[in-house]
């Protein structure tokens, strides 16, 4: 990512006394937290090593299920005081202690415009719904370039706090129902965990991103783990098929680590890989003195790191956010890199000695009053300077309005009538970032050719305009819809893909390069996106096709894609669009708009006379333009001197903010309507 994104990873559970535990367990927690801080860390040398979330869920299952059935088969009943007990004192003081500490470093060092997100997921942890707080923000392509959250990784621990909400009435209810409740038990669970799995298989395909964070898809993870508990005791596994377990189960969680992307739709079925191996793993661990794996894991070294490990996984994501967010920097070299591994491991050392372990022996009622009151810190601590932050924003949102002193792009104008003044800006740099256009508040930023929602202009306009290319013919779709209004002669159909460029040359990862990503592999249905638009547009011969995307320089340098050479993304460009032009179609390629220093707001805030680039840095080769000038009855549209002068591309053009990040703003969009009239003949009434 240009910044850190949205990372896949879980928090481990909190430590057992040594007397409780296994010992290969306590090793199988440190090869987790091991794959899933090395993917963070450097996520090219291990791109699936997000599985070590699997791992967790599976070994919490089989621990607290295990732990609670045993409770009933005992007892015959549950004490739901004495488990919510051992769950908020083993689990709230570390993660108080880190979204404190998250929320005051926000406040601190981010800039006020992070500080309303940041602080609305300090509250979503502390509360314990973080994954559906991801699960509606992070699939947002108008976001996807924002920074990472530094408590984002607390879904995990929602998952599972949610999924400890249901299993102990659902085993409450097994044990009342006849006099076999171990039986009744692992039904019950064995149900949940179909239905989960089924439900995970069928809604990952339909929004892989959602579907990686909500509870539904999640819970029969956790639920293998339980069904293992209940069932081991009876499976009464040989040594030879215990050492066999253990190295096939290692060699599956291993494979996922190595082999899967961030690309492949998860969790789905392919999670039963590093499912099912942790569940072998924890069957080869049952006998005693058995060697393999399971002693393996039961090294010292290993047993220390499982220790620590449900401290080590809060510490070390928002050690890394705020580390890079200190440097200025999007991916840290090695030196940081380490120095971040030792800082995570120190906290995490410490936060296990200091916090964890002398709050592990709270009565229960003292346990409760505890926990309530870590939750309504962290929830007081983030919620006013949210507040704060929020009112403030929303204030310069509602001034965001441009007046006779706010030209933009006009400004460029060798005809501009008079000197601009000097004004404040618009927008603020503090709130630039949510400046986009209406058409991704619409939701038409991946438009699919059966949807027909995202038109706009008069519905009896006699001509037809298509707008087709990825974000960066988005971000103009605002001046051409407003240019399209004003004429009254033209409808425009949005048909755009966000990191869809109308290509026939497919994007392909670049070579690595350690940096963060979202998703390090392009959309694998641009091809057949396009194909259906393309099939449409010459079915239905629209008066216009305009196209615009991000360059290949852009493209190698913000996602980490790339196209086999320049020549052919020119001449895949041209291979998409001919047919339209032979059509009578007229077909207008709009040079991509000048790039922005990657930290543009940022700059603006901090030292806004040092925010331009030179126009030879920020202008870079533009292969649509390039195809499109060569087709019958081809426009090529060169915006850059309305952001540009003969030297350099300012961040501020007219008292406009040009940028918000990699694209521009819609008020400075919103400047451009009658270049963008003139360039395309069209007459604004």
């Amino acid at each position: 990512m240009t910044s850190t994104e949205t990372r896949r990873g879980a928090a481990p559970r909190g430590v057992e006394h040594r007397s409780k535990q296994r010992d290969d367990i306590q090793g199988l927690r440190a090869l987790a937290v091991g794959l899933v801080l090395v993917y963070h860390l450097r996520p090219t040398w291990l791109p699936g090593g997000f599985v070590g979330v699997d791992v967790f869920f599976v070994i919490s299952g089989y621990l607290i299920i295990g732990a609670l059935v045993n409770e009933l088969r005992r007892s015959g009943r549950i004490s739901l005081v004495s488990f919510y007990a051992r769950r908020a004192r083993r689990l709230l003081p570390a993660a108080t202690v880190v979204l404190l500490g998250v929320a005051l470093t926000t406040v601190l060092l981010l800039p006020v415009s992070r500080h309303p997100d940041v602080l609305r997921e300090v509250v979503a942890s502390a509360l314990n719904v973080q994954n559906w707080q991801l699960a509606i923000f992070a699939g947002d392509y108008a976001n996807a370039t924002a920074e990472a959250s530094p408590v984002q990784h607390f879904w995990s621990l929602s998952v599972e706090e949610q999924f400890y909400l249901l299993i102990p009435l659902v085993l409450i209810l097994a044990g009342l129902r006849g006099a076999r409740p171990g039986r009744n038990a692992f039904v019950a669970v064995l149900a949940i965990t179909v239905a989960s799995l089924a439900f995970s298989v069928l809604y990952t395909p339909l929004d892989h991103t959602a579907a990686y964070f909500i509870t539904p898809t999640r819970m029969w993870e956790l639920g293998i783990g339980g069904l293992l508990a209940i069932g081991l005791p009876r499976l009464a596994l040989s040594r030879a098929a215990r050492l066999a377990s253990g190295w096939l189960g290692l060699a599956a969680v291993l494979a996922a680590a190595f082999l899967f992307t961030t690309a492949m739709q998860f969790p789905g079925w392919i999670a039963l890989l590093p499912v099912l191996g942790t569940a072998a793993l924890l069957a080869a661990g049952s006998g005693m003195g058995d060697g393999g794996v399971s002693a393996l894991l039961a090294r010292q070294p290993l047993r220390y790191l499982g220790d620590i490990s449900y401290s080590l996984y809060l510490w070390h994501w928002p050690v890394l956010v705020f580390l890079m967010e200190f440097l200025g920097v999007t991916h840290l070299p090695w030196e940081w890199t380490l120095a971040a591994a030792v800082a995570s491991v120190a906290l995490a050392a410490a936060s296990t000695r200091l916090v964890e372990t002398p709050m592990r022996h709270l009565k229960p009622r003292a346990a409760y009053t505890a926990g309530a009151a870590m939750i309504a810190a962290s929830v007081l601590v983030a919620a006013y300077p949210w507040y704060t932050a929020q009112a403030r924003i929303d204030d310069l949102k509602a001034n965001a309005v441009l007046g006779d002193d706010h030209p933009g792009a006009l400004a460029r104008d060798p005809q501009y009538p008079v000197e601009v003044p000097t004004a404040a800006l618009v927008p603020d740099p503090v709130v630039a970032g949510d400046d986009i256009a209406k058409a991704w508040g619409d939701d038409c930023g991946k438009v699919a050719v059966d949807r027909e929602d995202c038109w706009y202009g008069p519905a009896d306009a006699p001509k037809t305009m298509v707008l087709l290319g990825d974000s960066h013919m988005t971000q103009l779709s605002g001046a051409l819809i407003d240019l399209a209004e004003r004429s009254g002669e033209w409808r425009v159909r949005m048909l755009v893909h966000d990191a869809c460029p109308f290509n026939a040359e497919p994007l392909k990862v670049a070579a690595p390069d350690g940096r963060q990503r979202q998703n390090n592999e392009p959309f694998a249905n641009c091809p057949a996106d396009d194909r259906a638009k393309r099939e449409w547009i010459l079915r239905e011969k629209p008066d216009m096709v305009v196209t615009a995307a991000m360059t290949p320089q852009v493209y190698k340098e913000d996602m980490n894609w790339e196209w086999p050479s320049y020549e052919r993304a020119v001449e895949g460009y041209r291979e998409h669009l001919r047919p339209m032009a032979e059509a009578g179609i007229t077909v207008v390629g709009i040079r991509d708009t000048p790039r922005s220093r990657p930290d543009v707001l940022a700059c603006l805030i901090e030292t806004p006379g040092q925010c331009d680039r030179t126009r030879s840095e920020a202008v870079t080769p533009d292969p649509v333009t390039e195809a499109v000038a060569t087709l019958p009855g081809g426009k090529a549209v060169d915006l850059t001197d309305w952001f540009c002068d003969a030297d350099k591309c300012p961040a501020v053009v007219g008292n406009v903010v040009v940028y918000r990040d990699n694209h521009i703003t819609d008020s400075y969009a919103s400047t451009l309507v009658k270049p963008l009239g003139d360039a395309l003949g069209i007459e604004r009434r």
